[in-house]
């Protein structure tokens, strides 16, 4: 595999590492606010903490990907 298609893979790893988690984030803030409307317990909303780390993780490796993706553009 060549540097380019390497950086493209990591890039587009790490969009899904991202784009995953914010949604299930935002999926159990939204049914932690649903419960909280209907007086329930809104404890679902701790579950999108543990989801932060995975994120950030995710956008390193996007960076990274652009990086390795700059390094290998050849400068003729």
């Amino acid at each position: 595999m060549n540097v380019e298609e390497g950086s493209r893979r990591m890039r587009r790893a790490g969009k899904w590492i991202v784009i995953i988690p914010l949604i299930l984030a935002a999926l159990f803030c939204l049914l932690g606010i649903f419960a909280h409307a209907l007086n329930r317990n809104p404890g679902i909303i701790g579950l999108a903490l543990p989801l932060i780390p995975i994120v950030f993780l995710g956008a390193v490796l996007w960076l990274a990907g652009w990086i390795v993706e700059g390094f290998a553009k050849n400068t003729d």
